[in-house]
């Protein structure tokens, strides 16, 4: 590759992704600019508490901000002989599509304990999350009739706006694992991004984000073993670093994606609600013609 490319990153957790995330939201915002992106999509998970924070980040820093959140989707639960779960990372496209994941996001919520949610294929509908884009993310223990399975359910709730999401993260399998999901692709005419599943800034952050991961599943440390990260290749990696690692399409594609997500917070406005009163009727007026009311039954 030439040039160094322009890369998106489409999929990165705070430290509002409770015990996951290590890296606050300005601070991811921050470094992605000092790396030059394109883009960087906040998307904590079932949550979209850290967007405000990276906002006003992003827009005192002139970085393009994308608002979503990824999903721990259950595809066990709609199927007996299909038991891979994969993350499901949705990204607002416009004002409607941050209304209908925020909706989407709150029905979750209400449905399981606080702090808590769940989710299987049978609980999405691709028209919930219209003006929505996807990325489906499998875990890599996938087999591929089991990756067929799952781009069928795209194609069927989501055609035209969702893909693979790929994470090389300098692993053994890396190479077999874009081997299988280019296949997939192939197969399906679903396109493949790159995807870095960030989790932390800078890599020296991966000694804390480790010690989260022992919180989380409640094990001291020296007992963790393989329910910790392999190595610290998840954090905002330099745009060389990543034209090393990715095919050239892939990083191609996380512009293409982004381009297609134009919300932006600054959008919301408060709308104050309708009073409710009669026709002809001020406010006032009728707070006037409601009290001599209470007072007359109050006499009689």
């Amino acid at each position: 590759m030439s040039a160094i490319p322009d890369y998106a990153e489409l999929r990165c957790v705070s430290n509002f992704s409770f015990l996951r995330g290590a890296s606050q939201p300005e601070e991811l915002v921050e470094r992605a600019k000092q790396l030059g992106y394109a883009a960087l999509a906040i998307a904590d998970e079932c949550s979209l508490s850290g967007i405000v924070r990276a906002h006003v980040a992003a827009k005192k820093m002139g970085l393009k901000l994308l608002v979503g959140g990824p999903f721990a989707i259950d595809w066990g639960i709609a199927s007996s002989t299909d038991t891979t779960p994969f993350d499901l990372t949705v990204l607002a496209c416009n004002l409607h599509g941050y209304g209908n994941l925020s909706q989407f996001i709150t029905k979750l919520r209400r449905a399981a304990p606080k702090g808590t949610y769940h989710l299987d294929i049978s609980n999405i509908s691709g028209d919930e999350l219209a003006d929505c884009v996807v990325l489906a993310s499998p875990k890599r223990m996938a087999e591929p009739a089991q990756l067929a399975s799952v781009a069928k359910w795209l194609l069927d709730q989501f055609m035209g706006r969702c893909w693979f999401g790929v994470d090389l993260l300098r692993i053994l399998t890396d190479e077999m694992w874009l081997h299988r999901l280019r296949e997939v692709s192939g197969s399906s005419a679903i396109p493949l991004v790159a995807a870095g599943d960030v989790h932390f800034q800078v890599r020296s952050r991966k000694a804390l984000q480790d010690v989260l991961t022992a919180t989380r599943i409640g094990k001291p440390l020296t007992e963790c073993g393989l329910d910790l990260q392999p190595n610290a290749e998840r954090h905002l990696r330099t745009r060389l670093r990543l034209a090393q690692t990715y095919p050239e399409d892939l990083i191609a594609e996380t512009l293409h994606v982004a381009s297609r997500c134009v919300f932006s917070l600054d959008e919301l406005r408060y709308q104050y609600p309708d009073e409710v009163i009669p026709k002809g009727e001020t406010a006032a007026s009728y707070l006037r013609q409601d009290h001599l009311r209470r007072r007359r039954s109050a006499l009689a």
